[in-house]
């Protein structure tokens, strides 16, 4: 008996044959379809997930006012690695559980990662555009080998952690930066400690930024920000920087300064501040952060697709549908997926 509605506001690949296998016998399900324009996008979510007893989403923002318009919902179910879209605040003081996924993508983030790093110490970039010219030669282009050179990982979580075994793996030299991680994991994960994270700064040639986006409100260690034009000036001049965290943990302003002065030798990302909405062309005024970026030569964007493979998608479809399916049915979430735990109690009182 479908005693429950579910909600998914935006959904991977546009179909919901995993979401419905799992939720078809406890739900009715409903998808939804993003809208580009901001304000028809809020008013979507108000109308269609007003009585929803669960949300699933992907890309689009559940913020405060539209926590504040949902009668019944017990669970807002973010279907990825992140939670920075949802107003985790607003959810539970309504007593609505907050999840995430934050087991799903970390082998196929860490190779996208890994994969940039390999393009740029292998010139493969200068190179491709050789050929493009019809031009063959292999005179010129600065290229090194993995074993010479040191990678500086900024964030020894699930995603750096991997990361770093797979680069320690084909013989770079990583070093690492985490406070919140315990020396022994640093050991387990391949990678020397810095203690500080200007001693990174100063001595790594390729710098990835594996972080959540935190900011000094709710963290000891806030990563907003946290390359500004004081720590580019601190890196080796030549460095290479990589982002496949957020596009808030870096000031644009300042890394782009720093890539047309050739303080830093180039920047790979896979996000960028202010994000497009997925599948949508840009034109040009759209998103100024995009349109300065990709405009410098030694610039390469990847839209926002470092956690995508066949298995990744298919395991986040599975797992934000099981946590929807688990509350639903009376139970609470992994404790590894559970966002605001702090919200039981409140949450118990609504729904016991």
């Amino acid at each position: 008996m479908k005693n429950f509605y579910v909600y998914l506001a935006d959904i991977h690949k546009g179909n919901i044959e995993i979401e419905q296998s799992i939720l078809k016998d406890i739900a009715e399900v409903k998808q939804g379809k993003r809208e580009s324009d901001e304000g028809k996008e809020k008013e979507r979510i108000i109308t269609e997930a007003k009585n929803a007893d669960a949300i699933g989403v992907r890309h689009t923002r559940i913020t405060r006012e539209i926590i504040n318009k949902l009668e019944h919902c017990r669970i807002i179910a973010r279907f990825g690695g992140g939670f920075d879209s949802i107003d985790v605040n607003a959810a539970t003081e309504k007593g609505i559980i907050v999840t995430f996924v934050p087991d799903y993508g970390t082998e196929a983030i860490a190779e996208h990662a890994l994969t940039l790093a390999l393009i740029k110490i292998r010139g493969l970039k200068q190179f491709e555009n050789r050929i493009k010219k019809g031009f063959w030669s292999a005179q010129g282009v600065s290229t090194e080998m993995a074993r010479d050179v040191t990678f500086g990982i900024i964030g020894l979580g699930r995603i750096g952690g991997t990361l770093s075994r797979k680069a320690a793996g084909i013989g770079f030299d990583v070093i690492a930066y985490d406070p919140f991680i315990p020396d022994e994991e640093f050991k387990t994960k391949k990678a020397k400690r810095m203690k500080e994270l200007d001693d990174l700064l100063k001595s790594a040639d390729i710098i990835s930024l594996n972080v959540p986006l935190t900011t000094i409100e709710v963290s000891k260690y806030p990563t907003f920000r946290i390359i500004g034009r004081e720590e580019l000036e601190k890196m080796k001049t030549g460095a290479y920087l990589i982002n496949i965290c957020r596009g808030e943990v870096i000031d644009t302003g300042a890394l782009i300064s720093a890539l047309k002065s050739g303080k830093i030798s180039g920047f790979a990302t896979d996000v960028i501040e202010g994000e497009p909405m997925q599948d949508s062309y840009l034109r040009k005024g759209d998103n100024p952060t995009f349109d300065r970026l990709r405009e410098i030569p030694n610039v390469t964007i990847t839209p926002h697709c470092a956690f995508t493979s066949t298995r990744s998608v298919k395991t986040v479809k599975e797992k934000g549908a099981l946590e929807i399916k688990r509350v639903l049915e009376g139970g609470l979430p992994r404790d590894i997926a559970w966002v605001n735990p702090e919200v039981k109690p409140k949450y118990l009182e609504r729904f016991d």
